[in-house]
């Protein structure tokens, strides 16, 4: 259940969701409370108009990104196993012969660059599928796998983790299986906006982990001011990123979880 309402709430509770729910709030009450419904109108608009700014955007997720900068592959201490995170890849299903990368594909490709490095003798993929959102072809983390072997990662260094369904299960599924192995030094990777609050999670189960963040969305530069005040539909899509997390961040705390 407590899956079931985090895929369900988000949408309406962060932007633009939350807009559209407090503009409908403005008409229904604009014969009976004018000032209330002026006022909810106003709220939704230029709440919609902030977070759709580059300049907010880049801020909201700054101050996730910014706990774990990039390092250098070759400074990382050497561990027993890296563990990769999924939420990368769109798995073959429905009228799709293939699978496909999303924008977190960095996440993967790290994890074989940290291999490569001789950083690990294994990589633990760590992905299922949320069936209710229509994700019911193969589990990413062993289509994943398919890919890694294609770049050159030997199958019996690869563990799979094809349960997963939040960033929680990805820690709680993933210790038994690295347990099983003897992996107990950790390289973590997954986007760095979902750094904090994957650190957490798996420090809370008790594994010790180093974090290698990727796939950054912000510290690539900054147009001048009048484009970063201007609305644009990614700088929207950033701060919803954002949002989740942060919100990720709070409710994982209260149940304990981080």
């Amino acid at each position: 259940m407590f899956l079931y309402f985090s895929k369900l709430l988000p949408p309406l509770i962060f932007p633009p969701g939350l807009n559209i729910i407090l503009l409908l709030a403005a008409l229904l009450l604009w014969k009976r409370r004018r000032v209330l419904s002026t006022t909810l109108a106003v709220l939704s608009i230029l709440s919609l108009y902030a977070v759709s700014t580059p300049l907010v955007s880049d801020a909201l997720d700054a101050g996730l990104e910014s706990k774990y900068p990039s390092v250098d592959i070759n400074t990382l201490p050497k561990a027993d196993a890296i563990v990769v995170l999924g939420g990368y890849l769109r798995t073959a299903g429905g009228t799709r012969r293939y699978s496909e990368f999303m924008e977190a594909a960095d996440r993967l490709w790290m994890g074989s660059m940290l291999y490569r490095a001789g950083k690990a003798p294994t990589v633990l993929l760590s992905g299922g599928n949320v069936d209710f959102l229509g994700y019911r072809g193969t589990a990413e983390a062993v289509a994943a796998k398919e890919l890694l072997e294609q770049w050159g990662v030997p199958a019996d260094a690869i563990l799979v983790e094809p349960q997963s369904q939040n960033t929680h299960e990805n820690a709680a599924f993933s210790k038994p299986i690295l347990s099983a192995h003897g992996a107990h030094q950790l390289l973590l990777v997954t986007s760095a906006y979902h750094m904090p609050r994957s650190v957490a999670i798996f420090r809370q189960e008790g594994m010790q982990v180093t974090p290698v963040a990727t796939d950054y969305l912000t510290g690539w530069g900054q147009p001048e001011l009048v484009f970063q005040l201007l609305p644009d539909a990614e700088a929207l899509a950033r701060s919803k990123v954002a949002l989740r997390e942060w919100m990720g961040l709070i409710v994982y705390r209260i149940r304990g979880w981080a």
